[in-house]
């Protein structure tokens, strides 16, 4: 059994297309659900939120560590 290759499968709930048809019935989008695109302001803050905590991590670790008192053996 051989299947078209410009549509997929119909599901058992579609009905059958008519013969003279060729064109996919639009496919329904979901209206409560929201993309990355809506939501970009969130993922802008949680990034900028990373770098701040990386740079925060790096200050207390350098103070733990010392601070910044490195002398070269050399000197």
């Amino acid at each position: 059994m051989t299947l078209p290759a410009g549509r997929p499968p119909a599901a058992v709930e579609e009905p059958a297309p008519t013969a003279g048809t060729h064109e996919a019935p639009p496919t329904p989008t979901p209206a409560g659900k929201r993309g990355i695109e809506d939501r970009s302001w969130m993922l802008f803050a949680v990034v900028v939120a990373f770098i701040v905590l990386a740079f925060a991590g790096m200050i207390v670790l350098t103070a733990l560590g010392g601070g910044s008192t490195y002398i070269p053996w050399g000197d």
